[in-house]
């Protein structure tokens, strides 16, 4: 299995798990306590970034899903 595919997976996983949050917790405020959620519940979800910042690359995965706040 190539990197590119898990890490497609991976992303889509992510995705479907934000979208299946209540409307009104998919915001940009939102994004916060899902990261918070992934840590305790799905930690090898969580992205890779290259800057060591996993937060805003997760908002970088959820891009188009959230409503900004």
């Amino acid at each position: 299995m190539s990197d590119k595919s898990a890490e497609a997976r991976r992303r889509g996983r992510v995705r479907q798990l934000f979208e299946s949050r209540p409307p009104e917790e998919r915001t940009e405020t939102g994004i916060l306590a899902f990261y918070g959620w992934l840590r305790e519940h799905h930690v090898g979800l969580l992205p890779r970034a290259y800057d060591g910042d996993a937060y805003q690359a997760l908002k970088v995965d959820l891009s188009g899903l959230y409503k900004p706040s």
